[in-house]
């Protein structure tokens, strides 16, 4: 029903409302003056100077009285799109910033804002949907491409005021817009009956209003026999409506399906009710939290890393009440371990035995691990074999210490590893060539054995891995990942065949971005007949980058331009 309207009285209001403390102009004042012209002047010598935040709350003024006493709409939607919609007054403002600043009076302002909206008409669904909490990214396709006013919808604005009767909130009504679009165009009765419907299955009006904003969906066909039949099964474990109320955030969306496949598997899963009626009251994200996908997720990943069901349950009680987040440091953890190069069985047994902690806080990255920790990956899973909990000292916010024993004695065992591999590769004891080749060689033992065995995985015979980096000692000062990542693209995308590595073993010691822009720039010349196709690959790498552009690049007209073109988007 509207409310009735007194135009006077109504300005008066707005007067107090903008300017509480002493409005700048009278209250009997026409907001439009019919002597001014259509394009409003400033008064640039007004003797009222207007900051930033007056001039838009003198705009939400204006935009009250023109949906409220021009468009005809109700006093709280246009309380609501006047005052919620503050992206929109931004671009009315901006639309007038020719005619409002900081010089303009009270009187400029309101004739400026509702002279242009008289004159220009809105898309009031914009503000509408703004004051209902949709970011403009979001409601954006959910504009009419045929409507521009609200009053053209016969059912919208019906349907917000039942949802508002029944205590909706407006900024919860954009969240049932978005996922249930359907609702807002029920013809007049159809929501309500739906909502009947919901309070006739024996739920409270304050759970009902929850159950819709959380899921909107259930009011759309028929009542949702899986929400029938997960609310029944909890009430036959002992769970009242108001604990499940509690449970349920407004600010998710939930899948009734998917929770009654997750209370399944904890029946099949506990096999007694009480059990699982102590599961779920302990730990009520299982079945909530993203409708129980994730409890699915971890059971899956639990059970692969060779946890048996019935080793599950205890798992379950013992996790943080976040189980997403318990599942996203979990993932990362075994991504770390694979990381580390450890094997799958003492994966599993680290999960088995400690995943409960594990999945309370995330490790920090490899990288950090090996550079900070002083050790290989071999050392490092040799670490936490022995003791899985030492990773507890490895979680983000603190601060990693080398790990134990390290220190003057592993320098010593280090430099001993060292003498002792290089005495492999055919250096003699104490010689000056074994000192000038400690000094080449830099990392330690264990890390230097770790990337020849990588070399000898490539498929190259000792012989040949000895000869490259003897020829090249640089080859073995870098990690593992950083020499098979060059291999895969000389070898696997360029199609080089390893004699080539063994033939020019110091390829390997320029970076990965060198290569693929020195090949990507060679191929260009290659393909319009400028470069030679069986240039040797010592060639193209070995030149400075300016000898490399007088040599290569300069032969082709277009070819420095294509060059810098390489170049930025490499480094994109």
């Amino acid at each position: 029903m509207s409310l009735p309207r007194n135009p006077r009285s109504l300005t008066s209001l707005l007067l107090n409302w903008v300017s509480p403390k002493g409005p700048t102009f009278k209250p009997q004042t026409s907001l439009i003056n019919p002597t001014r012209p259509l394009t409003t002047t400033t008064a640039a010598a007004a003797s009222s100077k207007l900051p930033r935040n007056e001039i838009r709350r003198m705009a939400q003024a204006a935009m009250f009285d023109y949906f409220y006493n021009n468009r005809g709409l109700q006093f709280l939607i246009a309380e609501s799109m006047s005052q919620n919609a503050p992206l929109f007054n931004d671009t009315l403002l901006k639309n007038l910033h020719s005619n409002v600043d900081a010089s303009s009076s009270g009187d400029d302002v309101i004739r400026s804002i509702t002279r242009f909206l008289l004159y220009h008409p809105v898309n009031e669904f914009e503000p509408f949907f703004e004051s209902l909490g949709l970011k403009p990214s979001e409601f954006s396709h959910l504009v009419p491409c045929d409507k521009m006013f609200l009053s053209e919808d016969a059912f919208l604005l019906e349907n917000y005021h039942v949802f508002w009767n029944y205590g909706v909130g407006r900024e919860k009504m954009g969240k049932i817009f978005k996922e249930a679009r359907e609702v807002f165009g029920y013809e007049n009765g159809v929501l309500a009956s739906k909502i009947e419907a919901l309070e006739g299955l024996g739920f409270s009006k304050v759970f009902v209003s929850k159950l819709i904003v959380c899921s909107p969906r259930v009011l759309i066909g028929g009542v949702s026999v899986e929400l029938v039949e997960v609310i029944e099964r909890l009430r036959g474990m002992g769970f009242g409506l108001d604990w499940v109320g509690e449970n349920l955030s407004e600010e998710s969306s939930y899948d009734w399906r998917c929770i009654r496949r997750c209370l399944t598997f904890l029946k099949e899963l506990c096999g007694d009710e009480s059990e699982v009626f102590e599961l779920i009251k302990n730990r009520p994200g299982l079945v909530f939290e993203d409708s129980g996908e994730w409890t699915m997720i971890l059971a899956g990943f639990q059970t692969k890393l060779g946890l048996s069901t019935r080793e599950l349950a205890p798992l379950f009680l013992k996790l943080p009440q976040e189980i997403g987040k318990c599942v996203s440091n979990l993932r990362h953890c075994f991504l770390f371990l694979r990381g580390i190069k450890m094997e799958a069985y003492e994966i599993g047994k680290v999960f088995r035995y400690h995943s409960h902690w594990l999945g309370a806080s995330r490790l920090k990255h490899t990288s950090t691990f090996l550079n900070t920790l002083k050790g290989g990956k071999k050392r490092l899973c040799q670490v936490i074999q022995e003791n899985p909990e030492e990773m507890k000292k490895w979680t983000m916010g603190l601060r990693v210490q080398p790990l134990p024993g390290t220190g003057v004695v592993d320098v010593v065992c280090s430099k001993a590893m060292k003498t002792q591999f290089l005495l492999e590769l055919g250096y003699k004891q104490d010689s000056e060539e074994m000192e000038k080749a400690l000094r080449c060689f830099r990392g330690r033992g264990s890390e230097l054995r770790e990337r020849f065995d990588f070399l000898l995985g490539l498929g190259l015979s000792e012989g040949e891995a000895k000869d490259m980096v003897r020829t090249s000692p640089d080859v073995l000062t870098q990690a593992s990942d950083v020499l098979e990542a060059k291999v895969n693209f000389l070898v696997n995308e360029l199609g080089y065949p390893l004699s080539t590595l063994v033939a020019f073993p110091s390829c390997l010691k320029y970076t990965l971005e060198r290569m693929k822009l020195r090949f990507a720039m060679f191929y260009w010349l290659r393909e319009r007949g400028k470069a030679d196709a069986k240039l040797a690959i010592s060639t193209i790498l070995v030149y400075s980058d300016k000898s490399f552009v007088t040599r290569f690049v300069n032969r082709h007209p277009d070819g420095p331009k294509h060059f810098e073109e390489l170049k930025r988007s490499a480094s994109l």
